[in-house]
């Protein structure tokens, strides 16, 4: 089973308070799934790292992605990013940028399920479908 993974779920791991059922499907990605995230994640998470006070939030980060494959950016899924911008903001649903783009990458793959804490954001994207770990049928006990 493969799985796209949104910054958020990143983030829920590299907080004071980690959220035990991401970091249960993080770890489970690790050893049991094909888990995949974009480029655009990485650098959200770099500048969180940069930003931190910690030490070695950068060395937390990078072992975090390292869990997963990063996807990078292309001109192709720059170009899908650009005309799924364009149909939320004609409908009066924009989001932002970055996450059209992380869809955009998900999709690039045939992953239409993404893995995410702002559901919100990502359920005004067609075809795809945003979960929580919670929601993804993995065992996270």
């Amino acid at each position: 089973m493969k799985f796209f993974v949104d910054t958020s779920i990143f983030v829920d791991c590299l907080r004071k308070e980690v959220i035990p059922s991401s970091r249960s499907f993080l770890e489970r990605i690790g050893n049991e799934y094909s888990g995949y995230t974009s480029s655009i994640t990485a650098a959200e998470l770099s500048v969180g790292a940069h930003l931190s006070r910690s030490q070695d939030a950068l060395e937390k980060t990078l072992e975090l992605l390292n869990i997963v494959e990063v996807i990078a950016l292309d001109s192709r899924i720059a170009i899908d990013a650009g005309k799924i911008y364009a149909d939320l903001i004609r409908s009066g649903k924009r989001i932002e940028l970055n996450d059209c783009l992380i869809a955009a990458t998900a999709l690039s793959l045939g992953i239409n399920r993404i893995v995410t804490r702002n559901k919100k954001y990502f359920i005004r994207i067609e075809d795809i479908e945003a979960v929580t770990p919670e929601e993804t049928g993995v065992d996270l006990d």
